[in-house]
């Protein structure tokens, strides 16, 4: 796998349609969700086994060095195989890993995209792809990009209305909150009429709202959405604190959605 990617960026010349540099960055990121979110490397350490004293020890240790410069954005994936990367860990980076990071907007998702699509069009010109696997990735990738394009722009438009008080006016903006409720939400539903939004919450035995947002963000919402976010409320009317990022719905299934394996006696 890390022979592919380096090949990949190799092959890429100045004078292409994508920049190097953008191509290096995509491909160091996709390797750093491989090697520490996805479900293909296992940590053999046993947390268990470790002492506190041990743990604090290790962790002053990797903030000196990274203080000092001295980390790798990321390890070498090792004898990670091609055939182990599916079209779903695709997905998972570009609907919700790359989504994690402040400094990412559309473009930035648009760009990561292209990179990502040219490195499958590069294996599949290399046969190291076959066409049904080729095809599943390029699924993914309609499917996915267009979402989280749409996902980065909401999540920017909810955290300047955040920051600009929420449409609250500033004489009942000191007002103590009676409730308060954080976590991922998934939105129920959506009433563009009324504009507004019911959300559900993991911890929440019942649906939260309706929670009031302008028409032009409510407009890029679409039910199923998964949001990080705090609620408060004030006056019988919930309102939003605090927002971090939001996660499009084609990377988030509900529970009896997952297909599970047939038990074997």
């Amino acid at each position: 796998m890390q022979e592919v990617m380096d090949q990949f960026v190799m092959s890429l010349d100045h004078q292409d349609v994508l920049k190097t540099d953008d191509a290096e960055v995509c491909m160091e990121m996709f390797a750093d969700y491989l090697l520490y979110y996805s479900d293909l490397f296992q940590d053999e350490t046993e947390m268990d086994d470790v002492s506190l004293d041990e743990w604090e020890a290790a962790l002053e240790g990797y903030i000196e060095k990274l203080f000092e410069g001295d980390m790798e954005r990321t390890a070498e994936l090792g004898g990670l195989l091609l055939s182990q990367i599916d079209a779903e860990h695709v997905r998972d980076f570009l609907g919700w890993y790359l989504l994690r990071e402040p400094a990412i907007d559309s473009l930035g998702v648009e760009s990561f995209s292209a990179v990502l699509r040219a490195w499958v069009d590069f294996m599949h010109d290399k046969a190291w792809l076959d066409n049904t696997k080729y095809e599943t990735f390029i699924d993914v990738l309609d499917d996915v990009v267009s979402e989280s394009s749409r996902a980065t722009k909401v999540a920017h438009l909810l955290l300047y209305f955040v920051r600009l008080g929420g449409g609250v006016s500033p004489r009942l903006r000191g007002k103590r909150f009676e409730e308060f409720v954080e976590g991922h939400a998934r939105i129920d539903s959506i009433d563009m009429d009324a504009k507004h939004v019911f959300m559900g919450f993991d911890n929440q035995d019942k649906l939260i709202g309706p929670v009031s947002l302008p028409l032009e963000i409510i407009s890029y919402l679409c039910e199923g959405d998964v949001l990080d976010v705090e609620l408060g409320k004030r006056g019988g009317q919930w309102m939003m604190v605090d927002i971090g990022p939001v996660y499009p719905a084609c990377v988030y299934v509900e529970a009896d959605e997952v297909q599970m394996p047939d038990k074997l006696t």
